[in-house]
């Protein structure tokens, strides 16, 4: 990070910010290009591992890319607000925000009770619910969930 002085160091600080968003980039590559999609997501803190939740369908194009490469790169930001500056110097107009990416790889999740954590994980966390849902057997199966687990991400504050 080239800005030491905005790097988020404290682990707590990072998930205290991970909980505050709600959409996820994340970042493939396909066949030498870039592709990003930007998606709700779950996640669970295991030590200082982070576990990202996602779901989606069993195909296209995403699915495409990550079957053949599962390596994703991630990014997130929440907390956004203008920083002013002023007419007389305008590069000092700005925008403040706390962000958190890393990468990992992506592993489809196959067992039931893998996928209903996942999705409940997901809609607490989008619902800022503490609410756990009960998922039909069949929409589980008609339900691709995966999960990206990492302990390669950084936070970041711009204030």
């Amino acid at each position: 990070m080239r800005r030491k002085d905005r790097e988020i160091k404290n682990i707590d600080d990072i998930f205290s910010v991970i909980r505050q968003c709600k959409t996820i980039h994340i970042a493939m590559v396909d066949d030498g290009k870039p592709y990003a999609v930007a998606l709700n997501f779950g996640f669970d803190r295991i030590g200082d591992t982070l576990l990202l939740y996602l779901h989606s369908a069993f195909e296209g194009r995403k699915m495409d890319i990550l079957k053949k490469n599962p390596n994703v790169y991630f990014q997130m930001d929440c907390n956004h607000a203008p920083a002013p500056g002023s007419p007389g110097n305008p590069c000092s107009f700005s925008w403040d925000f706390d962000s958190v990416m890393g990468s990992g790889q992506a592993a489809f999740l196959s067992e039931p009770s893998q996928k209903e954590h996942a999705l409940n994980r997901i809609l607490q966390c989008v619902g800022d619910l503490e609410e756990e849902f009960t998922f039909p057997e069949k929409m589980l199966e008609n339900t691709c969930v995966w999960q990206i687990a990492s302990n390669d991400f950084t936070g970041k504050r711009h204030r």
